[in-house]
């Protein structure tokens, strides 16, 4: 198994700048979606209980060109993610090649539902750095209940074939994550110990809800019910991150082009400018995200976004 993760070390090594004074010419980390289309109907994302606003598309190749040209003099690292499954883009694999060729380091999370052999292949050839597959509860049943989708033990058997055509090379690392609710300490124990076994990485939270504008969601009566239910297991002591990562180290770019001020804003209430017209060295600068680093320097969560936005990994079970 790789030891290490030179992405994975960029994305979670944080940031110990509270004030402007030191920030950087330019972002670290750009999260990109491909799309914010999705074959699941996961009941606590906002793109699988419909409660996502935004027009549904794919990013074009004018738009990722443009990506990549701006990140390149910078080695600013690619994570391709955002509020739809990436792998549902026809040309992800020609992107990633992009972005490796250029220099850039990539990161990928999926649901792992569209990954086969060949495109398993072709992703590694393109050079990818780390995946990551992304859970939710623990086994079959608590997958089922938040995903809506009974796909726990085909997830397991994609994650050991992925594993497999890596083989013994180095890259890409390969992690995951999960969320859980109501699932008991020994059944979390049982899930780490045996991702333990397949991957390089594994990270547990605990599944927060309070970002959800549950009286938007657009689900039959038994799926608010659900959601409703498994709310109640969201823990008491949730604290917003400190400090914040998304507007000192990324910047968050939707599949149409434009940026917003941080993966958060499912629904672009704090859009900026669009990377087709703006470059993102002067986005980056843009007085509208420093009046959000001066409020979160200040540890004034009060913004749009910064409200409901909470640290579910420092919940980690054990």
């Amino acid at each position: 198994m790789n030891p290490f993760d030179p992405l994975y070390e960029i994305c979670n090594s944080g940031t110990n700048r509270e004030k402007n004074d030191d920030l950087r010419e330019f972002p670290r980390i750009i999260d990109l979606e491909l799309t914010n289309a999705c074959n699941f109907r996961c009941l606590m994302c906002p793109t699988g209980n419909l409660s996502m606003n935004r027009l549904t598309g794919f990013m074009t190749e004018e738009v990722f060109e443009c990506i990549v040209d701006d990140c390149k003099p910078h080695k600013t690292a690619l994570r391709f993610i955002g509020w739809g499954e990436p792998t549902m883009h026809p040309d992800l694999p020609r992107f990633i090649k992009m972005a490796h060729d250029a220099g850039l380091l990539t990161h990928l999370n999926t649901n792992g539902s569209k990954m086969t052999e060949e495109l398993a292949e072709d992703l590694i050839e393109a050079g990818l750095d780390s995946i990551k597959f992304s859970f939710q509860g623990v086994d079959k049943e608590s997958f089922a209940e938040m995903r809506n989708i009974d796909w726990f033990p085909e997830l397991l058997d994609t994650i050991r074939m992925f594993s497999g055509i890596r083989n013994s090379r180095p890259f890409p690392f390969i992690a995951v994550s999960t969320t859980t609710t109501h699932e008991t300490p020994e059944k979390i124990e049982l899930f780490r110990r045996d991702m333990e076994s397949l991957v390089d990485q594994v990270s547990i939270g605990k599944t927060v809800f309070r970002f959800i504008d549950q009286r938007a969601v657009r689900l039959s009566e038994e799926e608010k019910q659900t959601l409703a239910r498994l709310s109640e297991f969201e823990p008491d002591d949730l604290h917003h991150p400190k400090p914040c990562p998304e507007v000192f180290d990324k910047l968050s770019i939707h599949f149409d082009g434009t940026v917003a001020v941080c993966c958060n804003d499912y629904n672009g209430v704090a859009e900026m400018a669009n990377i087709l017209k703006v470059p993102i060295s002067l986005i980056w600068m843009d007085k509208g995200i420093e009046a959000y680093r001066e409020k979160l320097a200040n540890d004034d969560y009060s913004s749009k976004n910064c409200d409901v936005c909470y640290d579910y990994l420092e919940l980690q079970n054990g």
